[in-house]
C-alpha cells in the first residue's frame, strides 16, 4: 500500500482528546461504523483490522456488528466521532482514494484488559537464576 500524507488541521488534536474525555467507558476501545452508498452492497460495516463487510439490508449489518460485541454510542459521542471522521477525511489532500460513503452509525466495544499481557512481558524480560552467565572468550 502507498502511504498517504494527511495534513490535519490544528484543532484535530483537540477533537481527538475530547473523544477520550467525553467517553464514560474505558479509554481503550475499538470502533466500528455502518455506512451507506456502495456498489457491492447498500451498507458497509468497517471494523477492526480493516475488515469490511457489505450487506443489502441495514438490519443485517447492525446484527452482524452487534453479535461481535459492538454497541451504539450515546448520541453525543456518536456525533463527535462522525464530526471527527469528516474532518479527517476532508483533510486528505486531493480527497480520499476510496468512496467513504455516508456514515450512518458509529459503534464501540471496550478492548480487553492487557494487564496480564504486561505482567507476562515483564516476567519474560527478567533473567532466570538458572541461566549460565559465563561468557566465552
Amino acid at each position: 500500500r502507498e502511504a498517504h500524507k494527511i495534513n490535519l488541521p490544528n484543532n484535530i488534536v483537540s477533537l481527538m482528546s475530547n473523544s477520550v474525555e467525553m467517553s464514560e467507558g474505558p479509554l481503550a476501545m475499538n470502533i466500528a461504523t455502518i455506512s451507506a452508498g456502495f456498489e457491492k452492497g447498500d451498507f458497509l460495516v468497517r471494523e477492526e483490522q480493516g475488515n469490511r463487510v457489505y450487506f443489502d439490508f441495514f438490519e443485517e449489518a447492525f446484527n452482524y456488528i452487534s453479535n461481535k460485541g459492538y454497541a451504539r454510542m450515546s448520541r453525543e459521542d456518536e456525533k463527535h466521532w462522525v464530526d471527527l471522521m469528516n474532518v479527517i477525511h476532508d483533510s486528505v489532500k486531493g480527497g480520499m482514494k476510496y468512496n467513504t460513503g455516508t456514515l450512518l452509525m458509529v459503534l464501540s466495544r471496550p478492548v480487553p484488559s492487557t494487564e496480564g499481557a504486561v505482567d507476562k512481558q515483564q516476567k519474560a524480560k527478567t533473567p532466570s537464576s538458572k541461566v549460565d552467565k559465563t561468557l566465552n572468550p
